[in-house]
């Protein structure tokens, strides 16, 4: 096939500006400038991405910093929406996050396998097709987000000023389709609190999306001798420690191990462990009712047991629930808790519960996100074209199912995600030592080839 052939050509440089790419430390800022509205770090890599574009020879679009487009051909429009920003590397990384080292037929680096290596592999896709000469009767378009991780306020302004695809697919998830993804909803839960006698802070988490890897806790008032002693005594599963970093004030640090919000089984909450941690310890009444309300409720299960949301349908699956932030000070404590819920329920079904609960314990309750459920039919042209593409290309079984996790699928009506991970694959997404084989990499530009043709080809 002469698509594979010019991929093979491209082979090295499809490589290489992965590797650029990942050197871009693209973290969400809250220093924004003007054609920077996320910060200079996502902007560069923005800038540099819709360089190479034009560089390949593809029509490209800067949006005002928010997000861009490279495309090629004319009609109607197929989008492919990827994201150019990552997650904070967080702890536990065995090579530098933001090197692309290459290192035993991987690409190591925060992006490599979100978003950036995918994305980047169905820009070379394109690329191949061109290169092919083969004439195409829609327009594709790759669109490439900046706020993915934190907001969408990426989509919701470029789509104000763009067309939004009809149809498409979102290179960000895994293999073979998924037709559906579940509701999203972040939600804040907080309450005032008069200054605690032994706990003065508590501080874990970075995202509501990822599973916290590290908590840190401070102390007065409690015996060193007694924490060492606790800490011996205290049944950590692998995966998880705690230190002692400072004496006076006592600061202790907790280690667990992350992983994405959507697939909270997948890690070890730091700030759970350092929760239950804190109740084996002698507090006072009021500090022991706290812990006694947190470990009940947002910290109790996988699946939202602690607020009595265990929903579940047959498109899609069970709720999860993942305990991302939580933050208390001498005043106040506030937790974020990032949910994810079967297509066929609502809103409304998830958050009344939440809100009884919490209404009782005197807390109150802030919805920061909310993404309704998508689904689309696993007998469409959509999805069946990209099943073939899949199937065709890796020999691989084709079938369609649903996640926990959102995607800019979400943003096109006939919107699917569509790889990159393989069956069987482990998860490594939002996780320490983030990479992405070179072998999947060039798997995936084949896949996404024969998909542009399936959907686009004249």
């Amino acid at each position: 096939m002469r698509v594979d052939q010019e991929l093979e050509n491209l082979k090295e440089d499809l490589i290489k500006a992965v590797q650029e790419s990942i050197r871009y430390k693209s973290v969400k800022s809250q220093q924004a400038e003007p054609g920077a509205p996320f910060g200079e770090g996502i902007r560069e890599a923005l800038d540099w991405v819709l360089a190479l574009g034009r560089n390949l020879g593809f029509t490209v679009k800067n949006v005002d910093g928010y997000a861009g487009h490279i495309e090629m051909g004319s009609g109607e429009l197929l989008g492919i929406l990827g994201h150019l920003d990552v997650v904070p590397e967080g702890d536990g990384w065995t090579v530098p996050p933001y090197s692309a080292m290459i290192k035993d037929g991987r690409i190591y680096g925060r992006g490599a396998m979100d978003d950036k290596g995918p994305s980047l592999a169905a820009l070379f896709a394109m690329k191949a097709i061109k290169d092919a000469g083969i004439p195409l009767k829609k327009k594709v378009r790759l669109i490439l987000g900046t706020d993915e991780e934190s907001g969408w306020a990426d989509m919701a302004y470029y789509f104000k000023k763009e067309e939004v695809p009809k149809l498409g697919f979102a290179p960000d998830a895994e293999f073979p389709v998924i037709h559906a993804e579940k509701g999203m909803l972040h939600v804040a839960v907080s309450k005032d609190y008069p200054a605690m006698r032994h706990i003065l802070a508590i501080s874990g988490g970075e995202r509501a999306n990822m599973v916290p890897d590290a908590c840190q806790i401070t102390l007065e008032g409690i015996s060193l001798t007694a924490v060492k002693g606790k800490l011996r005594e205290f049944a950590f599963p692998n995966g998880v420690s705690a230190e002692i970093r400072k004496q006076e004030p006592l600061e202790l640090v907790f280690h667990g191990v992350g992983a994405h919000g959507s697939l909270p089984q997948n890690g070890k909450n730091a700030v759970i462990y350092a929760l239950r941690f804190l109740r084996s310890l002698s507090l006072s009444a009021d500090e022991n009712a706290l812990l006694d309300w947190l470990l009940a409720h947002p910290c109790q299960g996988f699946s939202g047991e602690g607020f009595g949301i265990t929903f579940e349908d047959e498109p899609s699956g069970r709720l999860s629930l993942n305990l991302g932030l939580l933050q208390m000070t001498s005043e106040r404590l506030r937790f974020v808790i990032d949910i994810r819920y079967p297509v066929t329920f609502r809103r409304e079904d998830v958050l009344a519960p939440i809100t009884i609960l919490a209404t009782q314990g005197g807390y109150s309750v802030q919805v920061l996100q909310d993404y309704a459920p998508h689904y689309v039919p696993k007998d469409s042209e959509l999805v069946q074209a990209l099943l073939k593409a899949y199937a065709d290309v890796t020999g691989l079984e084709p079938y369609a199912f649903a996640i926990g996790g959102g995607t800019y699928a979400k943003t096109m009506p006939q919107g699917v995600a569509f790889g990159p991970v393989l069956p069987g694959e482990p998860e490594v997404i939002h996780c320490p030592d983030e990479y992405i084989t070179l072998d999947s990499l060039l798997l995936s530009a084949r896949v996404y080839a024969q998909a542009i043709l399936n959907l686009a080809q004249a």
